[in-house]
């Protein structure tokens, strides 16, 4: 922009207003305000990029590049600021403060701005340091759990080669004695319940073990349904007035057959699967340990006010293997108030296996009428678990 005439002081007045500053004021004045409002409206400068925000923040930069342009073409002509001219109307000096205020206003909106965004960039400072810390956190615990992987997996691979030793060592032993024979048979439990554990392997198959256990389920009621309804309604008319009877007691009838269908086939299931645990496997721990372990579990396994009894067990002379037979016999009363006619019977067996291994197996045998085999189920399974968790802690 040039002044519209070299008389008309008013126009230079207003070029220094443009650049906040008084007329008069000299050029390093001009060109030192003229660089601070560069840095707030230079386009490359102007931080609130809309379409609107950017143009007006242009024509700002544009009417103060003129300003300077003019007046620093008049300083370098007369060496000297333009005379002031005369004095402002009201209008004009209201007019000018509120452009002044206006401008005031807009700067400390932007400086509120710019502190705001200041905030922001140390809270997301102060987020990433965190973030590193939980980041180098989470490195420290996964190389601690590869070290303890390692560790379990090199304990574990010890322990198997201490127990194919043992092995390799009780096999050469009944290599070189023949007469050793027939007790290194004797170790393992004999087979019992064939037919049982054929069954109820089967059951526990996870692949395809819950659509048997459905399938037989529904079978069972099948024939529950059909019995009951062939026995009542043999007696009571199908279409009589005693129908609601007969209906009642096909019902109680198909309850009570499936209550103990159920709780027969569930006393198997368990007495397969303690004859399964109960397989030869190893343990690391010594003979003598081991046998503790187990008497101890038993001691402390009782049922209505019953205690275990141990007819015959010893370690061998050497502490090189021990068997043990104990029976529990209960009543199926509280506190005892019945003689006791069930009984439960656990056999057990072990030898050693190398330095701080044993090779153990056991088994049960179950004295009881059919419709009590849900107690001495439970019995079984009490001190299977007591003997496995036991054993597991210890180790």
């Amino acid at each position: 922009m040039s002044a519209s005439g070299p008389g008309n002081h008013e126009d230079y007045d207003r070029l220094y207003y443009r650049l906040d500053l008084e007329p008069g004021a000299s050029a390093a004045d001009i060109k030192h305000n003229y660089r601070q409002l560069a840095q707030i409206f230079h386009p490359d400068k102007w931080r609130h990029p809309t379409a609107a925000s950017l143009h007006w923040a242009d024509e700002q930069f544009k009417r103060i590049k003129e300003a300077r342009e003019v007046l620093e073409a008049y300083w370098a002509a007369h060496h000297e600021a333009p005379a002031s001219g005369s004095v402002l109307s009201d209008a004009q000096r209201l007019r000018v403060r509120d452009q002044l205020r206006e401008l005031e206003q807009r700067r400390d909106r932007l400086h509120g701005e710019l502190d705001g965004l200041q905030r922001d960039r140390l809270r997301a400072l102060t987020e990433m340091a965190r973030m590193q810390t939980e980041r180098e956190r989470l490195i420290g615990e996964i190389v601690r759990l590869r070290d303890d992987a390692e560790r379990e997996r090199a304990a574990h691979a010890a322990w198997r080669e201490n127990e194919q030793a043992a092995a390799n060592a009780v096999s050469q032993d009944i290599a070189q004695e023949p007469a050793d024979v027939a007790a290194a048979t004797e170790f393992e439990p004999t087979e019992r319940h064939a037919i049982r554990n054929f069954f109820f392997a089967r059951f526990d198959d996870p692949s395809r073990g819950w659509l048997m256990t459905l399938s037989a389920a529904v079978l069972v009621l099948i024939v529950l349904f059909v019995v009951a309804h062939r026995l009542v309604f043999s007696v009571f008319d199908a279409t009589g007035s005693w129908r609601w009877l007969g209906v009642f007691l096909q019902t109680l009838l198909i309850i009570s057959g499936a209550v103990l269908a159920g709780g027969f086939a569930w006393s198997q299931r368990t007495f397969h699967r303690a004859d399964r645990a109960g397989r030869v496997h190893g343990v690391p721990l010594p003979t003598r340990e081991t046998w503790q372990r187990v008497t101890s579990a038993l001691r402390s396994t009782g049922r209505h006010g019953a205690l275990w009894q141990i007819e015959t067990g010893a370690l061998s002379p050497d502490g090189e293997g021990f068997e043990l037979q104990a029976v529990l016999r209960y009543s199926t009363k509280p506190h005892g108030e019945s003689e006791a006619h069930q009984a439960v019977t656990f056999r057990c067996r072990a030898q050693a296996a190398g330095a701080g291994a044993t090779r153990i197996a056991w088994d049960f045998g179950v004295q009881a009428p059919t419709w009590w085999l849900v107690p001495a189920a439970k019995v079984v399974r009490d001190l299977r678990w007591r003997i496995e968790a036991d054993i597991a802690g210890r180790a």
